[in-house]
């Protein structure tokens, strides 16, 4: 299973399809990768430009990411570690980083920005995860069936918006929450899509 997810989070037409506000994201040297981001966080929208350069690779188990992006709304810059490891037919991913955000998108304080990274995050682990599954369940069917599974469509931007909605306030409502290991899965794909 840890091989399944490691290509996945490997592969850029996966990744750049099941984020949220992905416009591009491709492959552009050894472990190098750039990308386009059209987010909305509060009352701040606009696109960003990333870089993303992983680094201490140890497939299938894990890499440290060093993120980049910039963009009218301000910057980021990020460094982060992903784990991987098996534990039965599922794979547990770890995730921890440290961001600095500057700019207007700072302005809409702590706490907005990290529902809004923690709703784009999941939202995008849960695309992937569902076209993980897809993959998997179609590795014995057709040729057709495996491109379409291959090829998911991100949500459109008010699917997107609504979602982000609904999980910010989710999170600004105050109430015992369970957060599972899907949460630690959505917060890495935020980094990859924010940074």
């Amino acid at each position: 299973a840890p091989q399944q997810v490691w290509e996945g989070l490997l592969d850029p037409g996966v990744l750049a399809a099941t984020m949220p506000g992905c416009e591009k994201l491709e492959l552009v040297g050894d472990n190098q990768y750039e990308g386009t981001l059209n987010i909305k966080v509060g009352p701040v929208q606009g696109k960003f430009q990333g870089k993303i350069q992983l680094e201490d690779i140890r497939p299938p188990e894990g890499y440290t990411m060093k993120v980049d992006g910039r963009g009218a709304p301000g910057f980021v810059k990020a460094t982060a570690t992903v784990g991987l490891s098996g534990e039965g037919d599922q794979t547990r991913l770890r995730y921890d980083g440290d961001a600095q955000v500057g700019g207007r998108i700072a302005s809409v304080g702590q706490r907005l920005l990290d529902s809004s990274a923690k709703a784009i995050i999941k939202q995008s682990l849960d695309g992937l995860n569902d076209t993980l599954k897809a993959r998997s369940s179609a590795a014995g069917g057709n040729e057709a069936v495996e491109t379409a599974v291959l090829t998911p469509q991100p949500p459109s931007q008010t699917e997107f918006a609504a979602r982000v909605a609904k999980e910010v306030a989710k999170d600004l409502i105050p109430k015992p929450v369970l957060i599972g290991g899907a949460i630690l899965l959505v917060l890495l794909l935020l980094y990859l899509i924010l940074f």
